[in-house]
């Protein structure tokens, strides 16, 4: 009975009710940095990231399953945690995403069903850079 009441309540307050949110996993600002590449003075590929503060990421920072890293690790993709958005896309693969002094790479973006509502990033935290 009570799980039936949990699920009409939770259609009742709409988009409101898809997370389970705990403390501590809250909605993040991510400032998006976009990867360009080029080559140095002497001849060296360089890699910087440059941000603009409009580029603002409003989402859920979350630890990746067993199950995803275990996934991207077979594509030599390692991550770390996974970062949900609504909307459509506002990062690529290559990106940096910053909250706080904590740096996360873009390893893959997902946008389940192609409708533009939620966004997936995986990412990997990296605390050398």
């Amino acid at each position: 009975m009570a799980v039936c009441t949990t699920m009409r309540m939770q259609k009742q307050e709409g988009a409101s009710a898809i997370f389970y949110l705990r403390p501590g996993n809250l909605y993040k600002d991510f400032l998006v940095a976009k990867c360009t590449s080029g080559i140095d003075g002497k001849g060296r590929p360089v890699k910087k990231y440059e941000s603009n503060d409009s580029a603002m990421i409003h989402a859920v920072l979350a630890q990746a399953t067993p199950q995803e890293k275990a996934r991207w690790e077979q594509i030599q993709h390692p991550i770390t945690h996974t970062i949900v958005d609504r909307g459509h896309p506002k990062a690529a693969e290559t990106d940096q995403l910053t909250c706080g002094n904590r740096k996360f790479y873009v390893q893959g973006v997902d946008e389940p069903g192609q409708l533009g509502l939620y966004t997936i990033y995986y990412v990997e935290e990296r605390a050398d850079v």
